[in-house]
Order: structure tokens, then C-alpha cells, then sequence
């Protein structure tokens, strides 16, 4: 009866193509023989199949990698703009208060009498167009009686810059000022008895 070759035989008996490395035989795996991994096996199949130093060396370049890709910051698609310094933002917030405040004052100046609601939300929707912020609709207009209550008081002679802030600090509104006393007024500081007469005067000519 002839016998058969077992199929670690036939391989055995199988010459090697050129270039490449014979199969590990059924008996050298059993074995436990270290076998050259094959391109196609798993990542964990090749670790194991490394020597101790290059598995080490492995390991270090992977954490070098990984580390280098962390520190390298990721590219923005926006371009960032650059940092506006204290000074630039401050000169920024003044010219816009200054700007507001030049139209307080033209609405305030071309309506001596005052003004309805219809008036207001015109000028509130003017005041968006021109690019100023009017979600405090309430500031806006406390400003805008400020304002109102200094066109006034300018045309009383002799009444400067500093006592026109000054009544105007106190006061708030041409209301107020309308239903002061005479001294009241002239215990504001900068101002005396004879020019608050001449306060109250005008006042109550408007």
C-alpha cells in the first residue's frame, strides 16, 4: 500500500518561489516557533512577531508621532483678525458715543417742543441704520432728555459747558428743571442766585 505524504511533507517537499520565505510547517507552529509575520496578517500578529528591542523602538517612535500630532495646532478655515489693543478698543467705544450723541443732539435741536411716539420709533429705527445699538431703548432715551435739557440751557447767557453738565447731571430732564425751584437751582454747584433766575426764565417761556 503506498504511502501517503502528509501535507507538512508535501510543502516540505515544495521548492520555495524565489524571494520568498517557506510556510511555517503545522509542526514549528505547535511548537511555538517564532515565524516570520506575512504582510497580510493583522497588526497584533506582527507586534508579537518583533524583537523585544524593536518592539521598544516601535512603541517610542508611535508616541512621538502621536505627540507631534497633538502639538500641531489644526488649521483654521477663517483667517483670525488681529487683537485690537486696549487703547484702539477704548478710542473705538468714544468715537461711537460721540457719534451718538451728535444725533441726540440734531433730533433734540430740530424738535424745541418735543416729540410724539411716532416721532421716537422713527428716530430709534434712524439710529439702527446708522449703526448704533438700540436694544436699551430706555437708555437711548434718557440720553436723548440729557441731551435735550443741555440744548436748552446753552441758550441762557452765561451758562458754560461746566454748569450746562452740572444742571444737567442733577436735573436729568427739561420736566424736572421746569418744576424746580429757583433755588434748587442756584444750589447746583457753579451756578448763583442771579442766573438760576435766568434759568427759571427761560424755562418757563418754552
Amino acid at each position: 500500500m503506498a504511502k501517503t505524504k502528509s501535507a507538512d511533507e508535501t510543502r516540505a517537499a515544495q521548492p520555495a518561489a524565489k524571494g520568498t520565505k517557506p510556510a511555517a510547517s503545522r509542526d514549528e507552529v505547535m511548537s511555538g516557533a517564532r515565524v516570520a509575520p506575512s504582510p497580510a496578517d493583522p497588526p497584533e500578529v506582527k507586534e508579537a512577531s518583533l524583537s523585544p528591542r524593536a518592539r521598544k523602538a516601535a512603541e517610542v517612535k508611535g508616541k512621538e508621532a502621536a505627540a507631534a500630532k497633538k502639538a500641531k495646532p489644526a488649521k483654521s478655515t477663517k483667517s483670525a483678525k488681529p487683537a485690537m489693543s486696549p487703547g484702539a478698543a477704548a478710542a473705538d467705544a468714544k468715537r461711537a458715543t460721540l457719534d451718538l450723541r451728535s444725533d441726540l443732539r440734531a433730533f433734540a435741536s430740530g424738535r424745541p417742543q418735543g416729540w410724539d411716539h411716532a416721532d421716537w420709533l422713527a428716530f430709534l429705527e434712524h439710529l439702527r441704520e446708522r449703526g448704533h445699538e438700540t436694544s436699551d431703548a430706555e437708555a437711548i432715551g434718557k440720553a436723548l432728555e440729557r441731551e435735550r435739557l443741555a440744548v436748552v440751557l446753552e441758550t441762557v447767557q452765561g451758562m458754560g459747558p461746566k454748569r450746562v453738565d452740572s444742571l444737567v447731571e442733577r436735573f436729568q430732564t427739561l420736566w424736572s428743571m421746569r418744576h424746580a425751584s429757583v433755588d434748587a437751582i442756584a444750589s447746583t454747584p457753579g451756578m448763583n442766585l442771579s442766573l438760576a433766575e435766568k434759568v427759571r426764565q427761560t424755562l418757563a417761556a418754552r
